[in-house]
C-alpha cells in the first residue's frame, strides 16, 4: 500500500504527498524520503498544525493491515552542511 504524508495548517488547508516508491513500505533498511517544500504548495508551512503519515487509501482507509513502519528523524527546511 502506498505510504502518504498530509500536513495541514491552521486554516485546515491541506496537502498530501505520496511516496514516488510504490514499496516503500516493504523496504527493510532505513531509506531517506526527502519531500521538496514545493510539493506542499497551498499550505502555510509557518502555520502547520497537524502532520500526518499513513499507509494506504486516505479517502477511503481499510482495516486489516499488519506490520511495523518506524518512522524517526521529522525535519523541516534546509539540511545542516
Amino acid at each position: 500500500a502506498p505510504l502518504y504524508l498530509t500536513v495541514e495548517d491552521k486554516a485546515g488547508k491541506k496537502k498530501t504527498v505520496v511516496n514516488a516508491n510504490a514499496a516503500a513500505t516493504t523496504v527493510s533498511a532505513w531509506t531517506e524520503w526527502r519531500i521538496p517544500l514545493s510539493d506542499l504548495t497551498g499550505v502555510s508551512l509557518t502555520t502547520v498544525k497537524k502532520i500526518t503519515v499513513g499507509v494506504g487509501d486516505q479517502a477511503s482507509p481499510k482495516a486489516g493491515g499488519a506490520g511495523m513502519l518506524f518512522i524517526d528523524d521529522i525535519g523541516f527546511g534546509h539540511p545542516v552542511q
